[in-house]
């Protein structure tokens, strides 16, 4: 009976044994396919997390831009600003640099007229010189013919005055031989100038006479006295 206990225990033993065997094998089995979809798992899960971890980054990227977005409008406002101040600057710059070309224009028209009355100024005086020297040339011109006038008038004049002293002798000759004076018309000598003719000016500054002619005149009255006296 014991052996029989025995043997039932032994084949549940056996039974036991072989049941634990597969199951162990099966279990074993079991662990590898986990083992093999956990590495399955593990290599998804790692490509979803490389993937999701670039997703976030471009997110915070997409973040960080959508944060900046007002500073960026508000630069975008400030260049618009910007760029309408320009305009304005824009718009003043022209009109001066019309403005500047209208002061060059007068400028140039200042300086061509500023040459120009430089020009007629220079004309002036060059004209003013010539006119000095044409007048100077003149002023020579006639102050050698009054030279020459006046050597002729001096000349003349002395001829006359030869004349009528002659004339004079010769009345005082015949007064003294006749006693009585004859007196009878002269002609003048060729070429002589008439009263009109002597500058007046030069009549008053020669003498008519020199000192023999005066002391003939002296004897002349004289002896005309002691007659009227005698008759």
């Amino acid at each position: 009976m014991l052996e029989t206990l025995r043997e039932r225990l032994l084949s549940v033993q056996q039974d036991f044994t072989s049941g634990y065997e597969d199951t162990w094998a099966a279990l074993h089995r079991r662990a590898k396919e986990c083992a093999s979809a956990g590495e399955l798992v593990d290599s998804e899960v790692v490509m979803l997390s490389a993937h999701w971890e670039k997703k976030k980054t471009s997110l915070v990227e997409l973040q960080e831009q959508l944060q900046q977005l007002p500073a960026l409008i508000a630069d975008l406002e400030s260049m618009t600003a910007n760029l309408t101040h320009l305009e304005a600057s824009f718009e003043e710059v022209e009109n001066n640099l019309l403005h500047l070309e209208d002061l060059c224009g007068q400028c140039e028209l200042e300086r061509c007229k500023h040459m120009q009355s430089q020009q007629l100024e220079n004309y002036k005086k060059n004209k003013r010189k010539e006119l000095e020297t044409f007048k100077a040339e003149l002023d020579a011109e006639h102050a050698q013919k009054v030279l020459e006038m006046e050597h002729t008038q001096q000349m003349k004049l002395k001829e006359r005055q030869k004349f009528f002293e002659e004339a004079f002798q010769q009345d005082m000759e015949q007064y003294l031989s006749t006693g009585y004076l004859q007196i009878a018309e002269r002609r003048e000598p060729i070429g002589s100038m008439s009263s009109m003719e002597v500058n007046v000016d030069m009549l008053e500054q020669m003498d008519l006479m020199d000192i023999s002619d005066q002391e003939a005149l002296d004897v002349f009255l004289n002896s005309g006295g002691e007659e009227n006296t005698v008759l």
